[in-house]
C-alpha cells in the first residue's frame, strides 16, 4: 500500500509577487493618482460649491461664447449687404 503525500494547501497571503501596474497597459495607474483617488472619494463638493462650479464654468465660456455671435452677426451682415 503506498503513502499519500500530504499537499500543502493553496492559500493567499496578500503579498504581491509580481506589480502587474506597468506603464502603457489599460489598467495602468500611477502611485500618486491612486493616492489622491482614495483622498477625494472622502471628500465630495456640496450643493453650494456645485453651484458656483458651473456658475464659473458658464461665466469662463460667456467670452467665447460672446465673440462666436459676433463674429457670426458680422459674417451674416457682410453676406446681406454683398449680397443687395
Amino acid at each position: 500500500m503506498k503513502k499519500k503525500r500530504n499537499k500543502p494547501e493553496d492559500y493567499d497571503d496578500g503579498r504581491t509577487i509580481a506589480n502587474m501596474n506597468v506603464e502603457g497597459m489599460p489598467w495602468y495607474e500611477p502611485e500618486e493618482v491612486r493616492k489622491n483617488r482614495e483622498s477625494l472619494k472622502a471628500e465630495k463638493p456640496t450643493r453650494k460649491e456645485k453651484r458656483a462650479m458651473i456658475r464659473g464654468a458658464f461665466a469662463a465660456t460667456l467670452p467665447f461664447l460672446f465673440a462666436i455671435l459676433i463674429s457670426v452677426s458680422i459674417a451674416f451682415l457682410v453676406v446681406w449687404l454683398w449680397l443687395n
